[in-house]
């Protein structure tokens, strides 16, 4: 049993000495980290961390309802798989049921999108994006997570706003290594044009040169000194 316990929906001015005055009386605290929206704190004894979850999960902490749940363990590094046609190797990541959530606050972190985004069941992977303001998306590894999640969030305040949830698409595990394509076609075509360009430019240098040293042939050299008259 993990004595590690993962904090979510942390207010922004959450301290780490206002985490360990919340916890205070569950046992002794060994290790407490607070970041911007979550945290961890970490019991000296499992029981005293499962006794902690069960009663503050859910509970008022300055104003906001936080997550309190076990902090999942590390798991060892997933080995890359190769492809030699498009560069660096890259993880593989399981597919997943995609879901567009719109709507939300600049200051809205992905913590706060995967927090919002596991009330409806597990998320998979969570992700704000910068280049549409006010976009989130959301990853569930199971369709009826991601059927609850429309139903039950759609509508539903995240940071103070409501959002937008719609489904989206099924994302196969070789379907971001498609964006990577496109942009090396884009890469390619682009270096294309740009040889094109200094080629040209190259043979307007040669012609120039040539004509000058035409010209210069083509002049009479000036007659010898003796020749001259006086």
């Amino acid at each position: 049993m993990s004595r590690r316990l993962y904090l979510g929906k942390l207010p922004a001015d959450t301290r780490t000495e206002d985490v360990s005055k919340f916890f205070d009386g569950y046992g002794k605290i060994v290790d407490c980290r607070v970041m911007t929206g979550f945290g961890f704190v970490e019991f000296e004894n499992a029981r005293d961390a499962e006794d902690a979850m069960t009663h503050f999960n859910g509970k008022n902490f300055m104003g906001t309802n936080i997550v309190v749940e076990f902090a999942k363990e590390s798991r060892p590094r997933r080995e890359p798989y190769n492809d030699d046609r498009y560069g660096a190797p890259r993880t593989r990541r399981p597919p997943g049921i995609r879901i567009s959530v719109t709507g939300i606050s600049r200051d809205t972190s992905w913590q706060d999108l995967k927090d919002f985004g596991r009330e409806a069941g597990s998320v998979s992977f969570a992700d704000i994006d910068r280049d549409n303001v006010g976009t989130g998306i959301l990853e569930y590894l199971s369709r009826e997570d991601a059927d609850r999640a429309v139903q039950e969030l759609d509508g539903k305040d995240l940071r103070g706003q409501p959002v937008r949830v719609a489904l989206g698409e099924e994302r196969g595990p070789d379907n971001y290594r498609r964006d990577d394509r496109e942009r090396y076609r884009e890469d390619r075509h682009r270096d294309d044009r740009r040889d094109d360009r200094y080629n040209s430019r190259d043979d307007r240098y040669d012609r120039h040169e040539r004509s000058s040293y035409r010209r210069e042939r083509s002049r009479s050299p000036p007659p010898p000194p003796w020749r001259r008259s006086r």
